[in-house]
């Protein structure tokens, strides 16, 4: 799981980010308009955790404004695809 980060940093990540988690349409449009900016999303002990292309945990989706259960809301329950150990999944196609 990221560290808890500042709000200059959450800020920051808001305005970066979030738009493109507003403007999605699905899972996959969201993994699409991430990897634009360098970010995918994983999920980890059940929050969504953007991570940067080195796979560094940089924030949860509440830590910039929209957590997991507001998105699914909007864009369907996630289809994961679960690690062997059971505490991280990944988006499946």
């Amino acid at each position: 799981m990221p560290r808890p980060i500042d709000s200059e940093t959450a800020m920051l990540l808001r305005s970066v980010l979030l738009p493109h988690f507003e403007m999605a349409t699905s899972w996959g449009d969201l993994c699409n308009r991430l990897e634009t900016k360098g970010y995918e999303i994983t999920f980890r002990a059940g929050h969504l955790v953007v991570v940067d292309d080195h796979g560094k945990a940089v924030c949860t989706g509440t830590m910039i404004g929209l957590p997991l259960s507001r998105l699914a809301d909007r864009l369907g329950r996630p289809r994961l695809r679960t690690a062997c150990s059971g505490n991280t999944a990944t988006l499946s196609n």
